[in-house]
């Protein structure tokens, strides 16, 4: 490919001048124009005036039409022979149309000679892009009227046509089949039956019915013809212009004599309006003539009373050769009777008018690309590629400018476009394919790896292409490369062997800023063809910039680990930090994932539109493993209570020693009396020490919280408590400084007399500090007045369970906790939902739930799904010291009352019991024995319940 377009830049440079040369050769030919019409009026006779100036006119129209069409036709032959260059197929053009479209949509604006491009394979596969300039073009295709583009394709017999606006975006159209197979066609008969570009008698077009003709050639790879058309009424166009005269009339026809181009298109068509008309068919009896004239010059004749001058020449196009003439009444000629003064004045005029033009031609030729060229240099400066379009002039200096300008452009572009896929990808391997795929363009090799240093190893990361079998790790497996690799600091290309078979390679290695080799960048084909030196500069310094994007990349993914890692330490530490709570942090993630990735399995019903895509699987993953995270701020104490006096040890053990001493005090009042001479009875006693035994184990009982307290029950409790006993010491001795504060009554006189159960002031415990009611405005739990009571008959008459209300609130608060130490952390904005996500479980459809009291419509669907996760996997848990793991019945059960009183998710527990989740969790987190067999159909929630937004 390099040495076709080197052979092509070589070609266009010997056919170009220096501006100088242009420059006087223009002046040169102005001067010799005006010394030659001097020189003819002087030494010619009069008569001859009309002749000659009729002479240069036609050969300054002849000239110009030549250039204008020899330009025509060489865009046409470029254009043809560039997308035959290319090569690309079909599958390949649909494949990444909007690139290509882009190419096509430029070449035909660039030539707006060209009505169509298009190419077709021996399949019959076909594809057409053919521009529509006008509302005139667009209603001869019925278009819409925003229509830039039309598109016509082939594909696998099946064909089609589609609409483009000018910033290629298909247009919503009706399906218009599209019949048509190009293998029928002249013109590809012709290009597969001829070597290079063919050119096709003229003919209709099958796609927009006008009549023009084709130039086309087989693809280089053989596998395709690619075409143009330029269509007669275009040449037609370039001939209007060159009119001199009323009835002049200028006219193009080719071997055949058929008319190819006239001055008045209407002329064209022959009476029927179906086909070219011949030069015989003709109403003009002058053009009628020229019919079998093949004699270049100047003919005179007479016709109908009428004098006519008609001018002929051949016009050797290189693909054809045409015959120009003009034709002119002989009276719309200078005449002959002009006198000597009126001529000499008059050829001056002429001289000097005909001078202004060609300056301002020549100098507008010159002005003109330099022009371009500036607004294309603003263009690559403001990075607006499109509008940078490349400047073509037949002065060499400006053209090697314009090429040398437009691959700068081509390369500030791919730095560019590297650089800016660092900011748009976020994942990493596949922000190294994108590196990848964009180098491939870029060294123009068709296979490519890149290998990074893991563990002082370059092991590959990513690779495209027909790869030649590569290792993992090109330290571990004997290479052709590996001794040119093993070391290499700087780009180098070079050959290489694989199995008797020429390669030829190019590395770049990958430095950090400390000098150290991180990775390898490797291509490779079997073409042989080495990069040049500008591309290997380029290469290498676009290894710096993909080297820290790299660098960047794995930071980011190492302090992603970090983060999820510590996540996971934190949970991993509550779950460790009592055994009441087991492992539950580390197995909600896992049930709330199972139930989130099936909700996203499904393609219809409830959850056909839920859908997470990378960034929200790793809110989801942060917030489920910190949903507990609050509960840091429980006391172990609260957590693992397992009786109703337990704080940080068991008070029953004071109770306990309190019946002792009433116990003993009974016993010496017994022997004091005994002693005095009183008459007791040792069976009173015995009776004494009975009630108090019994009285204490009923204490006990009541301690241990296994039953309902009754009111009964409750008032026993204070009939028990009124006793006495007597205290002989100081109770606030050994006593720290924060409780000693609590005791604000003045201590008693010694001995004193003390209730044996009792609720006393320094049981308040206040909070450590002032509350900031402000944080809790948004929860429905707000924080109690006192931090904690320990009273012995408040917590004696707990009802049910063994946590006071203060320690139950303790408990609840957890999940506030959670959330207002997750807000204070700095989440990115794709985490910005994890406190709300993470302090949801515990709410409940109804509004019933903590602790904000929301409704389920105003829950995330995550939330609730973790709600579900969190409940099931309490019920099911085996491993808390407090309760025995339910079976998966008995828990499923308990969820379908919970759905039922709409504290959970009706529909996620559908999904729950129908995708089998309860069973694929139970297989991996329960115990065998709890895994009985499960009738579904019992625990299917109603459809009574409000369904809440997904």
């Amino acid at each position: 490919m390099d040495k076709m377009l080197n052979s092509a830049f070589s070609t266009l440079k010997q056919q170009r001048f220096p501006l100088q040369i242009h420059i006087a050769t223009i002046m040169i030919l102005v001067l010799c124009l005006s010394g030659l019409s001097v020189a003819t009026f002087n030494y010619v006779k009069t008569s001859r005036i009309v002749e000659s100036n009729q002479h240069v006119l036609f050969e300054t129209v002849t000239e110009k039409i030549q250039v204008e069409t020899q330009a025509l036709l060489n865009g046409a032959l470029s254009a043809t022979a560039a997308l035959g260059a290319f090569a690309p197929s079909i599958e390949e053009i649909m494949r990444q149309e909007h690139r290509w479209l882009t190419y096509f949509q430029a070449v035909l604006e660039k030539h707006d000679a060209l009505t169509a491009m298009y190419m077709g394979d021996g399949a019959g596969n076909f594809y057409l892009v053919r521009a529509l300039n006008d509302d005139e073009e667009r209603a001869q295709v019925a278009a819409p009227p925003e229509a830039a583009l039309m598109v016509n394709t082939v594909n696998q017999g099946t064909g089609e046509i589609r609409f483009f606006s000018k910033v290629r975006e298909q247009l919503a159209t009706p399906p218009r089949p599209y019949p048509y197979d190009p293998r029928e066609r002249t013109w590809y008969r012709m290009a597969r039956s001829e070597q290079g570009v063919i050119v096709t008698p003229p003919y209709r077009f099958f796609t927009g019915k006008d009549i023009g003709f084709t130039l086309a050639q087989t693809s280089v790879d053989k596998h395709q013809v690619v075409g143009v058309d330029i269509a007669l009424s275009r040449l037609s166009a370039q001939l209007e212009g060159q009119v001199f005269s009323p009835n002049t009339e200028v006219l193009l026809f080719g071997p055949r004599q058929y008319l190819l181009a006239h001055s008045d298109p209407q002329m064209l068509l022959n009476e029927a309006g179906d086909g070219l008309q011949r030069l015989s068919e003709s109403s003009h009896p002058v053009i009628r003539d020229l019919a079998g004239v093949t004699e270049e010059g100047v003919r005179h004749v007479q016709q109908e009373g009428v004098s006519w001058r008609t001018d002929l020449k051949t016009l050797h196009l290189g693909i054809a050769d045409v015959s120009l003439a003009i034709v002119t009444p002989t009276d719309e000629l200078l005449s002959e009777a002009k006198a000597s003064r009126d001529a000499t004045i008059l050829i001056s005029f002429f001289i000097i008018v005909l001078s202004i033009p060609v300056a301002l031609w020549v100098s507008g030729f010159i002005s003109r690309p330099l022009n371009a060229l500036k607004r294309q240099s603003e263009a690559i400066m403001g990075f607006d590629f499109d509008r940078a379009s490349r400047v073509n002039s037949n002065v060499l200096e400006v053209y090697q400018l314009s090429h040398t300008t437009h691959q700068l452009q081509q390369t500030i572009e791919q730095f560019a476009n590297v650089s800016a896929m660092v900011g748009k990808e976020d994942n990493f391997q596949r922000l190294i394919g994108l590196y990848l795929e964009e180098l491939i363009l870029i060294s123009k090799k068709p296979a490519a790896a890149i290998y990074l240093k893991e563990d002082d190893k370059m092991t590959v990361v990513a690779s495209r292409g027909s790869w030649l079998k590569m290792p993992a790790c090109i330290d571990d497996v004997e290479h052709p490369l590996q001794a040119a690799l093993a070391s290499l600091t700087r780009v180098a290309q070079g050959p290489f062997t694989v199995e008797g078979e020429s390669y030829s390679y190019l590395a770049c290695p990958l430095m950090n800023k400390e000098g150290e080799r991180v990775g390898l960048m490797v291509f490779h084909d079997a073409s042989g063809v080495e990069v040049n030196p500008q591309q290997l500069s380029f290469l290498e310094a676009l290894s710096g910039v993909i080297t820290v994007a790299i660098e960047n990349r794995q930071l980011v993914e190492h302090q992603k680990a970090l983060m999820h890692a510590f996540i996971r330490l934190i949970a991993k530490a509550i779950d460790a930090k009592s055994p009441y709570t087991g492992k539950h942090c580390e197995r909600v993630p896992a049930l709330t994932k199972m139930l989130a990735q099936s909700a996203q399995r499904q393609r219809g019903g409830k959850f056909e539109d839920f859908n997470l895509n990378e960034t929200q699987w790793e809110e989801l993953f942060v917030a489920s493993w910190l949903h507990d995270c609050g509960k840091v701020t429980t006391p172990e104490y609260i957590v693992d209570k397992a009786t109703k006096l337990e704080t940080i040890y068991d008070r029953i053990h004071e109770i306990r020693m309190r019946f002792e001493v009433l116990k003993r005090d009974a016993e010496v009042a017994y022997w004091q009396a005994l002693a005095n001479g009183k008459p007791v009875s040792y069976l009173d006693l015995k009776q004494r020490w009975a009630e108090y035994d019994e009285q204490f184990a009923f204490v006990a009982k009541c301690n241990v919280g296994g039953e309902f307290m009754s009111d009964a029950d409750i008032a026993r409790l204070e009939d028990i408590g009124k006793q006495t006993w007597t205290r002989t010491l100081n109770d606030r001795l050994g006593v720290g400084h924060l409780a000693l504060q609590r005791y604000t009554a003045p201590a008693p006189e010694l001995p004193t007399q003390e209730p044996l159960l009792a609720n006393k002031p320094e049981h308040c415990i206040t909070h450590n500090s002032e509350v900031d009611q402000s944080r809790y405005a948004r929860f429905n739990l707000t924080p109690l007045a006192l931090m904690q009571n320990s009273g012995e008959l408040y917590n004696l008459s707990i009802r049910r369970g063994t946590l006071n209300n203060e320690e139950r609130h303790k408990i609840n608060d957890h999940i506030v906790q959670t959330i207002l130490m997750l807000e204070e952390l700095p989440f990115p904005p794709h985490l910005a939902a994890v406190p709300d996500i993470a302090g949801g479980h515990h709410e409940k459809m109804d509004g019933t739930g903590y602790p904000r009291g929301l409704r389920g419509e105003q829950m995330s669907l995550t939330a609730r799904m973790m709600a579900i996760a969190d409940v099931f996997e309490a019920l099911t848990a085996s491993d808390r010291p407090y309760k025995k793991g339910k079976t998966l019945t008995e828990a499923l059960r308990i969820m379908y009352f919970m759905v039922e009183e709409e504290h959970l998710d009706k529909d996620l527990f559908r999904l729950f019991l129908e995708e089998g989740i309860y069973q694929q969790y139970a297989e991996q987190y329960m115990k065998k024995s709890q895994i009985d067999t499960v009738d579904i159909t019992e625990f299917l929630p109603s459809t009574t319940q409000p369904a809440a937004t997904i």
